[in-house]
């Protein structure tokens, strides 16, 4: 991994956990180069040659359970200056190995067609599963969080519009409730957005 994206990696991965930790939830490191810190240097190649399972490279990076540890979400995280549907695709043999995980994404270069000026225009997340074989993401429809078939979806700056807020996947967190957290953690990642929103006065 070039060292600029290991950058925007860590700095996203620390944000996600922040915001999260900051709601009461409890976030647990699980991504195999938390686990095994040394594998971050290495290549694609050197990594393959240790010959660890596959599973292994696929594990996400947190586990996160609510205030009372009662239940539990394996969460992924991606930052991506160009945001898209292939980022499904780039996380379903992970799906598939794991059964359900929530993929949360900074989108560093999305667009405010709304004016909305909050901090959902870059942080958003979806769920993703298998059912009955079929590739499921959950996203926002008609205000209701709704599964349907990655393959049916179309590509395009509506699809991430669709993508659910943080609170409707983890709802110790709310956008009103939180917005100030929100708003200082999307500022802290100024220098890999290529805009940010500023707080209402």
């Amino acid at each position: 991994m070039k060292f600029v994206d290991r950058i925007k990696k860590e700095m996203t991965e620390g944000i996600v956990r922040a915001i999260l930790e900051d709601a009461q939830y409890r976030v647990i490191d699980s991504g195999i180069e938390k686990v095994l810190r040394e594998l971050s240097c290495m290549s694609a190649v050197e990594y393959k040659a240790l010959g660890y399972p596959d599973a292994m490279s696929h594990l996400p990076d947190f586990t996160v359970m609510n205030r009372d540890q009662t239940s539990k979400q394996l969460v992924e995280v991606k930052y991506r200056s160009n945001w898209g549907k292939a980022l499904f695709e780039e996380v379903r043999e992970q799906v598939r190995l794991f059964g359900e995980i929530v993929l949360v994404s900074l989108n560093a270069g999305a667009d405010d067609p709304r004016k909305i000026n909050m901090p959902s225009r870059f942080l958003r997340c979806c769920g993703l599963k298998f059912d009955g074989g079929v590739y499921m993401v959950q996203r926002n429809i008609d205000k209701a969080a709704v599964w349907t078939p990655v393959d049916e979806i179309k590509d395009g700056s509506g699809l991430w519009w669709s993508m659910l807020k943080l609170h409707e996947k983890f709802p110790q967190l709310g956008e009103e409730s939180n917005k100030d957290t929100l708003f200082q953690a999307v500022s802290a990642l100024a220098g890999i957005l290529e805009s940010q929103p500023k707080p209402a006065q």
